[in-house]
């Protein structure tokens, strides 16, 4: 199976250059058609290749073969059947072909779409979007580490574990089921919106019309890059046990970066289809994003940076490095060479307008972006200059942070209170009525329920009381703006008014739906915001005792070691799965119970062929978490001192906000991106409606 493999890797290799050689040949005499169609054939085929040979990495997982190196490190016998599914990306080869299989997914249907709606395009994407999917098949040829068909050498298998060493047990876990694969979708997916853009600019057609094709692609990656990183953050606090979920980590800040520049840009290229302005910037802001997710992946598969989610260290780092300074001089070539065509239809006629408060917008989300960027790669730069590695702590990293997206926030408030154009003092002291009566309220309350002037307050805290305060201003604005549009058209059709609200929704998703995903991030801002006022201890119990800590009662009810077997019939058949030590716990406010959950550190055992036996292990932590509305309660067992039981606890607050505003993402992130609406007619017995007033109709 393994040589099978081989030869499909072969033919992805052949297929990928041919596609590329003759999409370059038809741009140079563009009138001969048998060009493009050889280009159009080979990427057919590539694709044939690379799903022919996904499918046989997942079959080989399934079945554990363990001729097969990547399987042996992926897989045991005693792993789920699912889990073994999601072996594809748990390494790096596998994940280097999920990565490819995906390109060349979106590619081929990118290039379907665009031919039709701009064939001049199609040439220019099939060069792009091949280079990049040849790009990884030649590191699945030329690496050994990233060929996910390698066999066992002569006398190597000896290192290997008899049953198959097994997924890493950090990642049995439902969020990295969907959380790997979403957040490739909008790693991805950004090749798409690239390749449309420097078609277009390179083809000497980069008026408008390419916009509207790349805004869909580019808010399905950003749409899969926020639900990735938010899901990368709800299995950092389930599954780690350090009471966070967010630690400013390198590979987390790798899916961080691109989405802060992909949020630039869809804001960036609302100003060019209104004003005809920002063309150069965006051409720049969409070859940063697209650099950046190639950036991200080199993060987490070279080995450049140390992560807890990051790939051991590879020779990966040149063939990476290399890629990306030739994307950036060919950005650059292609920016230059079409500059004239970027040149703004019309200046900036006032600093009091919309467009500048998205400009301003964009500048701090880039500042932002190289901020990150230095705070991540700083240990490699140390070592690099010094010799020796050092590193920056999440603290530098909120000093910058915190502030900036404070600015952030507020800015995302301000926007829509904005005229195009110009905007006068009494036209955004109008707008802003309510939003600033809003803050001040919320900042207020904010203030004297935390304690007011009495108060132990630090910088943290002041900035958390000012966030809720900005997250209130930007709710206020976007709900007023939404209800006012909303009352308009009950006015204008007669409609029931909840109709009437959500018809408006969809009557023009990208301004109100775009309200709603600001909504979303004023309620994540506010949960980021509530662990400022966040506390930990260390309790040492006995089972049965219980100890009071910032208002609440932690009860050790239970304590118990047992070993975890796989569930066969036969009993003789069973094999250890884990062993744990598990302590249940109750907490306890004002002597009324509010949860009980068990926390636990499993130990995985993992069998050796060369002492014979299950001598290898690895370590989880499984946090107890009582969750209110307000508060999480999070208690993780850290060992034992002195024949006692030793507890870590954190009171977060403010942590189901967090997940609130999560779903609220997610569910008006879909709904932007799914064809809903749109002047389509709704029927809900016996009314009929349509999302445009004009053809409303009741009874």
């Amino acid at each position: 199976m393994h040589l099978l493999g081989s030869v499909v890797f072969n033919l992805m290799l052949a297929t990928g250059a041919y596609a590329v050689f003759m999409a370059i040949a038809h741009l140079r005499r563009p009138e001969n058609p048998r060009y493009l169609s050889a280009a159009r054939s080979s990427l057919e085929l590539h694709l044939i290749a690379v799903t022919l040979a996904t499918t046989l990495l997942l079959y080989m997982l399934v079945s554990a073969d363990f001729s097969i190196v990547y399987v042996a490190e992926h897989v045991n016998l005693q792993l789920p059947l699912f889990y073994r599914f999601t072996s594809l990306w748990a390494g790096q080869a596998g994940s280097m072909l999920w990565w490819n299989f995906l390109v060349v997914i979106f590619s081929y249907f990118a290039v379907r779409h665009m031919r039709r709606a701009e064939p001049a395009l199609e040439g220019y994407m099939i060069a792009i979007l091949m280079s990049l999917s040849l790009f990884f098949t030649a590191i699945g040829c030329f690496s050994p580490g990233s060929d996910p068909f390698r066999v066992f050498q002569d006398g190597e298998k000896l290192f290997a574990h008899a049953e198959g060493r097994g997924l890493n047990p950090l990642l049995q876990h439902w969020a990295m089921i969907i959380h790997p694969p979403i957040l490739y979708f909008g790693y991805v997916a950004f090749a798409v919106p690239f390749a449309i853009a420097m078609s277009a600019l390179l083809s000497g057609k980069a008026q408008t019309a390419w916009l509207k094709y790349v805004r869909r692609w580019t808010l399905f990656s950003w749409f899969f890059l926020g639900v990735g990183i938010l899901l990368g953050g709800k299995w950092a606090y389930e599954e780690l046990g350090w009471g966070g979920y967010w630690a400013w980590d390198p590979v987390e800040n790798a899916s961080l970066m691109p989405w802060l520049t992909a949020t630039a840009f869809l804001h960036s290229i609302i100003v060019q289809e209104r004003r005809g302005m920002l063309k150069v910037w965006n051409m720049v802001l969409v070859s940063i994003s697209f650099i950046m997710t190639v950036v991200g992946t080199a993060l987490t598969r070279s080995g450049v940076v140390q992560s807890v989610h990051a790939f051991a260290q590879s020779n990966l780092g040149w063939f990476f490095l290399g890629f990306i300074v030739i994307t950036m001089a060919f950005c650059i070539y292609a920016i230059v060479k079409r500059y004239d065509l970027l040149k703004s239809a019309q200046p900036i006629e006032s600093l009091m307008s919309r467009e500048v408060g998205f400009l301003f917008n964009n500048v701090l989300l880039l500042a932002s972006l190289f901020i990150i960027f230095f705070g991540t790669m700083y240990p490699t730069i140390s070592e690099w200059i010094s010799g020796h590695r050092e590193s920056v702590t999440a603290e530098w990293f909120n000093k910058f942070m915190g502030p900036m997206g404070i600015v952030i926030l507020f800015l995302t408030g301000l926007g829509p209170l904005l005229a195009w154009r110009v905007t006068t003092w009494s036209t955004l002291a109008r707008n802003a009525r309510y939003p600033f009566v809003a803050l001040l309220i919320t900042g207020t309350f904010a203030f004297f329920i935390v304690g007011g002037i009495n108060a132990q307050w630090n910088s943290a805290r002041i900035m958390a009381i000012i966030t809720f305060a900005i997250a209130a201003f930007v709710i206020a604005g976007a709900l007023e703006e939404w209800l006012r549009a909303a009352l308009s058209r009950f006015r204008y059709t007669r409609e029931f008014f909840l109709v009437a609200l959500a018809m408006t929704l969809l009557q023009n998703k990208r301004r109100f739906l775009g309200y709603m995903v600001h909504i979303a991030l004023a309620i994540l801002f506010s949960g980021f915001a509530g662990l400022a006022f966040g506390t930990e201890a260390r309790l040492i119990l006995n089972p049965g005792e219980a100890q009071s800590f910032a208002g609440y009662t932690i009860h050790v009810e239970n304590y118990e070691e047992k070993m975890i077997h796989t569930d066969t019939a036969n009993k003789a058949d069973r094999a250890p799965l884990y062993g744990t030590r598990m302590v249940t716990i109750a907490v306890y406010r004002d002597n009324r119970l509010i949860g009980r959950d068990t926390t636990e550190i499993r130990t995985y055992p993992m069998y050796n062929s060369r002492e014979g036996g299950y001598t290898d292990s690895q370590n989880t932590s499984e946090p107890a978490i009582i969750s209110t509305f307000l508060t999480d309660v999070y208690v993780q067992l850290g060992g034992d001192e002195k024949g006692k039981l030793v507890m870590q606890l954190w009171i977060n607050p403010l942590v189901r906000w967090v997940w609130a505003g999560f779903a609220f993402f997610v569910v008006m992130g879909l709904v932007l991106l799914l064809p809903i609406g749109e002047g389509k007619v709704f029927k809900l017995g016996w009314l009929r409606f349509s999302v445009t007033p004009e053809r409303a109709l009741q009874g």
